[in-house]
């Protein structure tokens, strides 16, 4: 017994602390937004509505750690519309010391780029990786992070097109 005691304690740990998903609105400042245990600070990313926008930028600022300090780096994923298939994107790992390390990205990364007008969901999860403890997630499989906004038409596209609109009225009534 005192020998498995001991085997499990040796095993270490790993976690997560402080974890944010960096959000800008049409080019606008960065929300905080957490994923994991609330920190205190910032906004849950978990059922937020985002609203309506051209533009969606995601980066990161996640705080995990190590108990045998072997975090070799990590990242965080996003994917549309529960998409299976994943966008990774690695952040710059900093040490802080003890066990601790960030993980960061500016918040340049345009997940509403390509979508089609409408209602999406968009699903966030993160992971750090290490040689001695393997890979520690936060959030995968049905406990990802997801929030909603409405993808609309950016307003100068909006006035483009209703400039083409009136011009075309007028060719079409000057050929009457």
């Amino acid at each position: 017994m005192v020998a498995l005691v001991a085997a499990v304690s040796a095993m270490g740990a790993t976690g997560w602390y402080s974890d944010y998903i960096l959000v800008s609105i049409n080019g606008g400042a960065d929300g905080y937004y957490w994923i994991g245990s609330d920190p205190g600070f910032g906004t849950d990313f978990q059922g937020a509505y985002f609203g309506s926008l051209t533009t969606l930028e995601f980066g990161s600022d996640m705080r995990y750690w190590s108990d045998t300090q072997d975090r070799d780096g990590g990242a965080f994923y996003w994917s549309i519309n529960w998409n299976p298939s994943a966008n990774e994107v690695i952040w710059t790992q900093t040490y802080l010391g003890g066990n601790d390390y960030q993980g960061t990205t500016p918040s340049d990364v345009n997940v509403a780029s390509g979508l089609g007008l409408g209602e999406h969901t968009v699903s966030v999860w993160a992971k750090s990786w290490g040689t001695g403890q393997g890979d520690s997630w936060l959030g995968t499989g049905s406990g990802q992070y997801a929030a909603m906004f409405t993808k609309t038409i950016p307003e100068p596209t909006t006035l483009v097109l209703v400039g083409l609109g009136v011009a075309g009225l007028l060719v079409y009534r000057r050929r009457r």
